[in-house]
């Protein structure tokens, strides 16, 4: 089956007449009905009713003429969208972005794209760790920040920094001593991360070699939603070591340093996108956090 057949198909059933057609494609009618014909054997009944006074679609022929109209609207979108497509130089990419703004130096990076890549738009996004690898497959994002490790060999990864995990709790709370902290904690009620984040695995493991159970009485995603909830004496939590301190030093909370608990910062995206403009992209990364 080929395009210029449906286009002939179609004008035949607009004019009801092949040498109407045939004159509107610019085509001889016998070259028109040739078309027709070749369509009708290869679909194996006939389009039209042909008559004395022209041609009238069977009723199959009336159904295929809606798919025929489907497919060269959709021809028509195709050959659209790569008009604009060749003629918009522009390359938007889509960031995902996993945590705090200000952590992941977002004004700073957004500074040097504009100034070392003009030809390229672009989007940040808001992403989870753990769904970093779903969201690329899926072109949600073009790259992205994420927590934990890269195993992944379709990945490209730069591990950015390595963060201090640190317990968040409210200013009410006043620890016994240093050396009963974690069974103090223990005891009190935890706002935890979800399962699927790098967080809670690493957690779970860590309190666990210690013999301690922390009561987790809710799960959240959200860094900034846990420190809300730690503020308003909900529970308490795990942070990355930089925004628990800033959060400290906007008296919003406490912090307690003792867990020998980290996770590791990364930005990633396709192993397959080698050209130059990610590359860089790579290397304002690697710079940034040199």
């Amino acid at each position: 089956m080929e395009l210029y057949q449906l286009r002939t198909f179609i004008e035949v059933a607009r004019t009801g007449n092949l040498t109407g057609a045939a004159a509107q494609l610019n085509l001889s009618q016998p070259a028109a009905s040739a078309h027709l014909k070749a369509l009708e054997h290869e679909i194996g009944f006939q389009l039209f009713h042909r008559t004395p006074k022209g041609m009238s679609l069977t009723d199959k022929g009336a159904k295929l003429l809606v798919e025929s109209n489907n497919i060269m609207t959709a021809i028509k979108s195709f050959q659209q969208t790569a008009t604009d497509l060749h003629h918009d130089p522009v390359e938007r990419i889509r960031i995902g972005l996993n945590t705090d703004g200000m952590l992941l130096r977002v004004q700073e990076f957004v500074e040097l794209l504009s100034a070392q890549i003009p030809q390229a738009e672009f989007h940040f996004i808001e992403t989870k760790s753990e769904n970093f690898m779903t969201d690329l497959e899926s072109g949600t994002i073009s790259a992205g920040f994420f927590y934990g490790e890269a195993r992944n060999p379709s990945i490209k990864s730069i591990k950015l920094c390595t963060f201090r995990m640190t317990v968040v709790y409210p200013n009410s709370w006043e620890i016994p001593s240093e050396e009963e902290a974690m069974d103090y904690f223990a005891g009190k009620p935890w706002i935890w991360t979800t399962q699927g984040c790098p967080f809670y695995r690493q957690s779970i493991d860590y309190f666990a070699r210690r013999d301690a159970t922390p009561k987790r009485i809710m799960y959240v995603d959200d860094e900034l939603l846990i420190g809300e909830l730690v503020q308003q004496e909900v529970g308490c939590s795990l942070l990355a070591e930089p925004i628990a301190m800033r959060l400290t030093k906007a008296n919003k909370l406490k912090a307690w340093n003792g867990l020998d608990l980290t996770i590791d910062l990364h930005f990633g995206y396709a192993n397959h996108l080698a050209d130059p403009l990610w590359n860089q992209i790579g290397d304002i990364v690697k710079r940034m956090w040199a």
